[in-house]
Formats: C-alpha cells, structure tokens, sequence
C-alpha cells in the first residue's frame, strides 16, 4: 500500500480496497444448510421464532432509558446538556428518532452479532453531531498497516472508514475484532425449521398428503402405451394436488404413495423442537416464544425467567452499547471523565403490594430518599424529601439512651 492511499485509509476519505490486506470475517462460512434450502438474513425472519426472540431483545433493549453521567467526587451526576444527550435524546441524524436509531442498530446486533454506524464529526474534529446506520452485510473490517479500517461496498465501489468514523456494536467473537455472526451458525437449525416451515404448508395445500408417489400397472405396457401413459399421468397428480381435483386412472393402473405421512416424520415433535433450539441461539427463555414443554423449567417463577433473561441475555447488549458509546463518542480524556447508563429499574414490572414494600424499605433503611422514590413514580419532589432517614428501632444498642432522649 502506498503512502496515499495509507492516508486515505487512515483518515476515512475513501479508497478502493487492498483485497492483499485482511478482512476480519464472522461466519462459519457458506450459506446453503443440509436440508438442501439456502436461508438468507430476510428469509429466517420469517421462522415466527426468529421474528419473536429478535423483536423481544430490541424491544427491551430500546425500552430501558439510557442516560449519560459525568463522575464526580460525591459519585456522578446525570448530564443535560452534552452533545450525547442530543444525539440519543433529541436527533441522531435528520431522518431518525433516537429510539428508531436504537432499534436499528440493536437488531443489527441481534441478527448478525455486528452493527454498524458512521460518526459525523463537527469541523474540527471534537464531537459528533450525528450517527447514521450503516448495512452489516456490506462492512468488512480491516486490519491494514497496523490499523483498524473499515471496508464498506457501495455501488460506486468500495469506501474506507477510519475507525473514528465509525460506531461498532459488536457480539462475542475470537479476535475481539468483529462479532461471530449468529445467522451464520444458526443456519442448520434455520434450514431445519424453514423445511419443516415449508413441508407443513406443502401439506396443507395437498390436503394432508405429500403428492409424491407412482402408478402402476398390472401388466407390462409396450413402448407405444408407455408413451401414452407418461403423457397422460406425468405430473397430473400435481396438478390435481393444486386444483383440488381427483384422480381418474384407467386400465388397472394403481396410484401408490411414497411420501411419508406426518405422523411418521413426527413434524408436530420436529417443530416444537426448533423453537426450543432457535431460543437457545438467541438466549430467549422458551416461555416467552410460547416454546416452553409441559414440565416446568428453570427458573420457576415468570419474573424469575425475565430476571434470568435481563441477566443473562439483555446485559450483553447493554454493556455493549454502553462500552461502544464510550470507545467511539467520546475522545480524549472525556472517555474517563463521562459514562453512559441503562436504568434497569423498571424493566421488571411488580404488582403494587410488592413496590410499595421495596420502595418503603429503601427509604426506611437509608437507602433512598423520599423524592428519589417519588422521581421513580414520576411525582413532584417535597420539601425535606431529600435526607436519608433510618428508623430508631435499628439504632445500636449503645446508642440507644441517647435517641430516646432526643
């Protein structure tokens, strides 16, 4: 690579692309599956278990407020006016909201464990003022001179990104580079309930029968009757299938099926399995897709299965927004100096009786203060709400003549 196009590289101006450097790649490599079907990124979106795990983790993920700090001495303290604030909380670009910004970046991460957006930086370079989405299918990061660029195809060819230009969300991967692509390796398991998905609809089209089979005769044909049966019954048994119609076979012909019946290839069983193992790849409990069996699973209890998803699953995606956010939108000493935070708080929704007794042993045991508890159920703040109280009967012993006597 020459001095030039080294520059272009570095400074994201674009350039075509070195294919004698690197590409960082996510897949397991191939799209066909051993059914025999190629499911695409489109096509297994239509599987109602990818479209349910894939619409439960964005739609959580852009539910919880997320928030930016400054720390402090004392702790932190929340921001309100900061360009990050403005770029999640008011516009992200002029074509977007933030939540829609945030729903296409999160379901990125969902499908191909990779998102991807370009950062515009003001005229000198010392904060973005906006983000846009980028297509994951067509960025290829680079390892190039030592440096981290990326390829992006357009159809003017090939654009290169520094990495300052662009926000990476990225799942786990064995490079730390790039995410592995969860489509990618999902895609037996996609190819298995897209056939089943297909051979259940074949079905019912044929009236609950395959339409596969051959007819036969009870004496040998010659070459002129064999001629005359093939144009006859080739292919008439499909044709009768998809028009509803019956069969009319003459001179002791017999029509003998071949296809397996449902029961046989246990497709019920089949499909019901597959929701189980889609969930799996996506780290959704099974319950939530309406996969779980009649006995019960771990954890028991419904809000221990959204504690085990928000956990296990949504924390993932959080600390990487929050963590991309600070590696990406933040320069120099800023990166130490502000955060960003998902309130998680609210995502486990408790009946009355439950909140107000967690909410009461917060304030009685000095843990929060009155107006914190009425900021969370959005009522106006009231004088003297904001002091830390404990109740007297946790009072140490020792010092118990002494509060009696105040």
């Amino acid at each position: 690579m020459n001095l030039w196009s080294l520059a272009l590289t570095l400074f994201g101006n674009g350039s075509l692309s070195n294919t004698e450097e690197g590409p960082q790649k996510g897949t397991s490599g191939g799209i066909g599956t051993d059914s025999g079907i190629a499911v695409s990124d489109e096509r297994s979106l239509k599987v109602s278990a990818v479209w349910a795990c894939v619409q439960y983790i964005t739609n959580s993920v852009c539910s919880l407020p997320l928030d930016f700090y400054e720390k402090t001495l004392d702790g932190r303290k929340e921001l309100t006016d900061h360009y990050l604030v403005d770029l999640f909380h008011v516009s992200p670009n002029s074509l977007m909201k933030p939540r829609d910004f945030r729903k296409a970046m999160t379901l990125q991460l969902c499908i191909w464990s990779n998102a991807y957006a370009e950062i515009f930086w003001n005229s000198k370079g010392t904060r973005p003022i906006a983000i846009v989405p980028l297509r994951p299918g067509r960025m290829t990061p680079y390892i190039a001179g030592g440096e981290l660029v990326y390829h992006y195809m357009t159809d003017k060819g090939v654009r290169i990104y520094s990495k300052k230009s662009i926000l990476h969300l990225k799942g786990f991967g064995t490079n730390g580079i790039v995410g592995l692509e969860r489509q990618s390796y999902a895609r037996q398991t996609m190819g298995l309930s897209v056939s089943a998905d297909v051979y259940a609809s074949k079905q019912f089209a044929h009236g609950g029968n395959s339409g596969a089979g051959y007819i036969s005769f009870d004496q040998f044909l010659t070459k002129e009757q064999r001629e005359q049966a093939r144009a006859l019954y080739e292919g008439f048994h499909e044709t009768a299938y998809n028009k509803g119609k019956a069969r009319i076979l003459e001179g002791g012909s017999k029509w003998n099926e071949t296809g397996l019946n449902p029961d046989t290839m246990q497709m019920i069983e089949t499909r019901k399995m597959q929701l189980g193992e889609i969930a799996r790849y996506f780290g959704v409990p099974e319950i939530l897709i309406g996969a779980g069996g009649t006995t019960s699973s771990w954890p028991a209890s419904f809000e221990q299965q959204l504690l085990s998803f928000l956990t296990f699953t949504l924390q993932d995606y959080l600390d990487e927004w929050e963590s991309a956010i600070k590696a990406s939108l933040l320069i120099g000493s800023d990166k130490r100096k502000y955060f960003a935070d998902h309130d998680v708080t609210g995502f486990i929704k408790m009946d009355s009786p439950a909140k107000a007794q967690l909410q009461a042993s917060w304030v009685q045991n000095g843990l929060k203060t009155r107006n914190e508890i009425r900021k969370i159920n959005n009522d106006s703040p009231i004088v003297g709400g904001d002091d830390l109280t404990v109740q007297v009967n946790l009072t140490p012993v020792q010092d118990l003549p002494k509060a009696i006597t105040n």
